[in-house]
């Protein structure tokens, strides 16, 4: 097997005569223009010729509505396989003729005795990894599957290949801090999630990991949160792994170089297929989550300030308010709470407070229990289905800050709220599944 890496969590496979392309991301940025791939590069998608387009899940740096469509009119025979439902509808529409949803725990035998097994995930999201098996040796991408222990990915390992040897594990092996800013997380470097990471990883029994799925910074105007975001480097990453376990040979391939499985034995050589350099630069993610990050309104189409303003109040008044009362309005607290709204313009910003009744009852208030601030042209994006909320939230412009407590005699709990209430009148998921499905029928309509 040949694994041809192609930048963050993007592999071309070929194994037993086939070509697997692995969450696709061809283009210079993604994720609504908010992310792209370090070191800069672009991939014609005719050089692909995939056999199997494979999608784990619906996280944009996974699941690129770009990339895909160019990918299906490239062959549109190519055969498309995924976790969610979702993503399968958005493949249909940019037109690939056979499309298909594959549980967790499948395996599939495909020609030249290559097979793929998925295997689950305990994260909330709906996506799995793929175990890949041929006479060549085995090889486990865990994309971005979360496991609560590394006994649980011994488990995993132990369902799938028994005694088996597994030659080579593309793991997750560096932390991420992406909502941190916005959550009024612990912005900083946890040793804790890092042991985790490296740990899942060695629980893998492979005989070599790779560094897979962290290969992404933040573009301008957004490149102010590659200070908060990224803890850990790829090679800092792989040097711990090697002092934390000895006996696991680690190997990092540079984009443009493939990993070679055969019969027990790990080479790298030269990628089979041309990439175009956009400049390689200086990686623009240094972690140094010191300073304030500026809260602003990139106003990224010009909009006009008063008539974003008038329509952001509007959807305030008619649709977040109800919504707060048809979600919140049964609470015993209903009326005490107070949930302030800041929505950040270009040139300046206003608040607005709600209580769990579903009324809007003022500006802001310094006891708030719940603050979310927004970048106002962002919002309406969401409003307006041409972004999911995934977007302003990690381009560090939807942060949101819960202070309330439910006190009784002797005890102090966490509020049981959503941190960022905005959700109940546009779900998180429900928000994604809008612009993903606009972004696919307005690609496909430029045939």
């Amino acid at each position: 097997m040949r694994f041809n890496y192609l930048g963050h969590a993007s592999w071309l496979v070929e194994a037993s005569g086939l070509r697997l392309m692995l969450d696709p991301l061809l283009h210079e940025r993604h994720a609504g223009g908010v992310f792209e791939v370090v070191p800069r590069r672009r991939i014609d998608p005719k050089s692909i010729r995939a056999d199997f387009v494979f999608v784990s899940h619906a996280h944009f740096d996974h699941f690129d509505i770009d990339s895909l469509g160019a990918l299906a009119r490239a062959d549109p025979d190519t055969v498309f396989v995924t976790s969610d439902d979702l993503v399968a509808e958005v493949a249909s529409i940019l037109g690939f003729s056979t499309v298909r949803v594959v549980a967790p725990g499948t395996q599939v035998e495909l020609s030249g005795g290559l097979s793929f097994t998925t295997t689950p995930s305990y994260a909330p999201e709906i996506e799995w990894g793929t175990l890949y098996r041929d006479a060549t040796g085995s090889v486990w991408n865990l994309i971005d599957t979360v496991f609560p222990s590394p006994a649980d990915v011994a488990a995993i390992r132990a369902a799938v290949l028994g005694d088996a040897e597994l030659d080579l594990a593309l793991a997750p092996i560096q932390t991420l801090r992406e909502i941190a800013l916005s959550t009024a997380g612990d912005v900083g470097f946890s040793p804790v999630d890092h042991r985790h990471l490296l740990a899942c990883a060695v629980a893998t029994g492979a005989k070599t990991i790779a560094p897979s799925a962290c290969g992404e910074a933040l573009t301008q105007p957004y490149d102010a949160l590659n200070r908060y975001v990224y803890p850990v480097s790829r090679a800092r990453a792989t040097r711990d792994l090697q002092r934390f376990s000895p006996s696991t040979n680690t190997i990092a391939p540079r984009l443009g170089q493939a990993i070679v499985v055969e019969g027990g034995h790990i080479d790298l050589e030269p990628a089979s297929l041309p990439i175009e350099w956009l400049g390689e630069g200086d990686d623009p993610r240094f972690f140094a989550p010191i300073e304030p990050a500026r809260m602003y309104d990139p106003n990224l189409d010009g909009r006009d300030p008063g008539e974003m303003r008038n329509a952001a109040r509007a959807w305030c008044e008619t649709d977040l308010a109800p919504a707060l009362g048809r979600s919140l309005g049964g609470r015993e607290d209903a009326g005490r709470l107070s949930l302030v709204l800041e929505i950040v313009g270009p040139d300046d910003r206003f608040a607005l407070r709600f209580d769990g009744r579903g009324h809007c009852v003022g500006g802001t208030d310094p006891e708030y229990d719940v603050f979310v601030t927004v970048a106002e042209s962002m919002l309406l994006d969401v409003i307006e289905g041409k972004r999911g909320w995934v977007e302003p939230l990690l381009a560090g412009l939807l942060r949101s800050s819960i202070r309330g407590a439910e006190i009784s005699p002797g005890r102090c709990d966490p509020l049981q709220i959503a941190p960022i209430f905005p959700y109940y009148a546009i779900p998180y998921r429900r928000s994604i599944e809008r612009a993903v499905i606009a972004r696919a029928r307005a690609y496909a309509s430029r045939r």
